[in-house]
């Protein structure tokens, strides 16, 4: 497993997005959860950002996307305050007790923002 953390504005003063990280990664076929999010911007499926937030909430595996659609909707934050975005290979593998407790060894990559102040990066590609 292979974690970095890195700050989320850089010297410029400029922000790391989350289509920055998403740029560096192949298409997949991979679950795509976020297990929490809190940001500004133009939620999925019609929904406005305080209804994506409760849909989140309301299931302990989170809200799933495929790639493509991750892209769409990574496309369209203007901001990422608080994030746990997670990926498994089939959605069996998104394991809650074991994410409650922060153990992400069935995820291929996992990537949580801090109050707007930095990213943590986990890859176990």
């Amino acid at each position: 497993m292979n974690t970095e953390i890195l700050k989320m504005f850089r010297e410029d003063g400029t922000r790391v997005q989350l289509t920055d990280f998403l740029k560096q990664l192949p298409d997949n076929e991979w679950v795509w959860s976020f297990l929490w999010f809190h940001g500004v911007g133009v939620a999925p499926n019609d929904l406005t950002m305080v209804e994506f937030e409760e849909q989140i909430r309301s299931d302990p595996t989170g809200f799933k996307m495929n790639w493509h659609q991750l892209l769409h909707f990574a496309e369209s934050i203007e901001q990422t305050i608080d994030c746990l975005l997670v990926a498994t290979k089939v959605i069996s593998d998104l394991r809650v007790n074991e994410l409650k407790e922060d153990n992400f060894s069935s995820c291929i990559f996992a990537l949580e923002a801090f109050d707007s102040t930095e990213w943590k990066l986990i890859n176990n590609m």
